[in-house]
């Protein structure tokens, strides 16, 4: 239930640190799909909405030598339509194709999709299984840290009177990427379990798993097996057993059971290899 609130909306970064530091009871606003659910299902709303759409030094898709920039209120569809996104990035590119509606992916912000931080987020598998960094801006300074630093657990990041500004990716060669999803209907839904996996230059493979747990879930067993090993029906009966024994979903999930998420983590990541072109069509799942 909305309460009365004050909406405020600066022009610059200064502007919004000075709110920051007047006021306590505070929620940043960036495409606002995902908090406008929130603040409707809480008690209450915040004093102050600050709505931080209009800072163009938070936009923009920039490649810089082996590293791309993504400005953290670049919106999904900006990273879509993306020729730089999709030529480097297969995975991130396949997250925002799948992500949302056409109005929504419009309105919302990688960023906003990053810093809410729910475990089947769309893009922090993706952004875990690339390995990616974030900068952090406050009133004096930029910090960069690893993304997996930074998203920490369910709803939380290191934001401390901040601001997320970018993600950094290295666009290393010849490296191939993937993410697919799975969710209870087509279209605009959450996803049920969700997978993004990589392949570097050196035929090491990362591979990351979204709400199956607190925040994006990897295991280094299976991707040793994966960069060592024939890509077989044995192989994955392997890496069945792993995920079995070593994730826990949670049982109260309105979406679907543990057992479910367990085997829809291996069906997923054989997708992701058919996508990389490691295995063909006579594996299962």
């Amino acid at each position: 239930m909305f309460n009365p609130f004050v909406y405020k909306r600066p022009n610059n970064l200064e502007q919004v640190f000075t709110l920051l530091d007047q006021n306590e009871d505070v929620k940043i606003i960036a495409g606002g799909t995902d908090l406008l659910v929130k603040l409707r299902e809480a008690d209450r709303s915040p004093e102050l909405l600050v709505d931080i759409k209009d800072l163009e030094k938070l936009k923009g898709i920039k490649k810089n030598k082996n590293e791309i920039k993504i400005g953290a209120l670049t919106t999904i569809t900006e990273i879509k339509e993306s020729k730089l996104i999709k030529d480097e990035f297969d995975a991130l590119y396949q997250a925002a194709s799948q992500f949302g509606c056409y109005e929504i992916r419009n309105r919302a912000t990688i960023g906003g999709n990053v810093v809410h931080a729910s475990p089947g987020a769309e893009f922090g598998v993706v952004l875990f299984a690339l390995n990616a960094e974030v900068e952090v801006v406050g009133k004096r300074d930029v910090k960069r840290m690893p993304i997996k630093e930074f998203l920490y657990d369910v709803g939380s990041v290191k934001l401390n009177n901040e601001l997320l500004k970018s993600i950094i990716i290295k666009n290393k060669p010849d490296l191939k990427s993937s993410y697919h999803r799975i969710s209870r209907v087509k279209g605009m839904d959450l996803a049920l379990v969700n997978a993004a996996l990589v392949k570097d230059d050196k035929a090491q493979y990362t591979s990351y798993f979204g709400a199956v747990a607190r925040t994006p879930y990897n295991n280094n067993k299976v991707d040793e097996l994966l960069s060592q090993s024939n890509l077989n029906k044995a192989l994955f009966v392997k890496i069945q057993k792993i995920v079995d024994e070593s994730i826990s979903p949670r049982a109260t999930s309105l979406r679907a059971s543990p057992e479910y998420k367990k085997k829809m983590v291996v069906s997923l990541l054989k997708k992701c290899l058919r996508d990389i072109g490691e295995i063909g069509d006579d594996i299962d799942g």
